[in-house]
């Protein structure tokens, strides 16, 4: 049974778990109830849960699953805020193969002006990608060159939508290829190989092209590439 916070601290209120036959779907042997956390409950609303449950003296049947995988840190995917990570538990699982969940925090960024339906947008299939290539040079490349800062940007990207994503245990993986890693105080270039899974079904898969430059170099070039569009903007508005 899937419920709401909202729902779900209303029903035990209600009393309806007080007894071993409240919950006919709970699937525990002992006659408990065992909570397994979707997209969007946190440490905010598991306390919200749990004092519901605490109020009604049904700590010893009305559990928390394992809470899962924690968030990757700010250092891998180069979010500022916790709110608007996406993947926790990043881990490499062969040569050139990551996975990582998906966590999606009810604040995230991408959820807060645009949201219908039952499904989770597709932008953010989209930014799970973007930091999982993050992820993956982070974890995997970055330590080659410890005294070089480097600046992330992607050169492609194409995805392929096969479903929804609903807000339920997602993983996402991915096998990197390395396109020239000869010029490190130039440029490396990467592609990556996505997919995106719920269920054991397939949600999105696809290609994305990235490089990792110095970041010197790509501060010069972004200032030039800058002026240049001011230069083209004034030329327009003299004209």
């Amino acid at each position: 049974m899937v419920r709401t916070v909202s729902a779900l601290a209303a029903d035990i209120g209600a009393g309806r778990y007080d007894t071993e036959n409240g919950d006919p779907e709970s699937g525990e042997a002992d006659g408990g109830v065992r909570l397994h956390e979707g997209q969007g409950v946190g440490r905010f609303e598991r306390a919200y849960l749990q004092a519901a449950i605490d109020r009604r003296g049904l700590a010893d049947r009305i559990r928390f699953a394992d809470p899962g995988l924690e968030p990757v840190g700010r250092d891998i995917v180069h979010k500022r805020s916790a709110d608007n990570v996406l993947l926790a538990g990043l881990r490499r699982t062969g040569d050139r193969t990551y996975t990582a969940g998906i966590r999606v925090h009810g604040d995230n960024e991408l959820l807060l002006d645009h949201q219908t339906g039952e499904h989770v947008q597709g932008m953010v299939i989209v930014e799970a990608a973007r930091q999982l290539f993050l992820g993956v040079f982070e974890h995997g490349y970055r330590d080659r060159w410890p005294l070089t800062s480097f600046y992330i940007v992607w050169n492609s990207v194409r995805l392929d939508f096969a479903g929804f994503l609903f807000p339920l245990p997602a993983q996402i993986s991915g096998t990197v290829r390395e396109i020239s890693l000869e010029r490190p105080r130039q440029q490396l270039e990467f592609a990556l190989h996505t997919e995106l899974s719920q269920g054991g079904r397939p949600v999105a898969a696809g290609e994305i092209g990235f490089s990792a430059l110095p970041t010197d170099r790509i501060a010069a070039i972004e200032r030039r590439k800058a002026a240049r569009a001011v230069s083209g903007v004034l030329a327009t508005v003299a004209a």
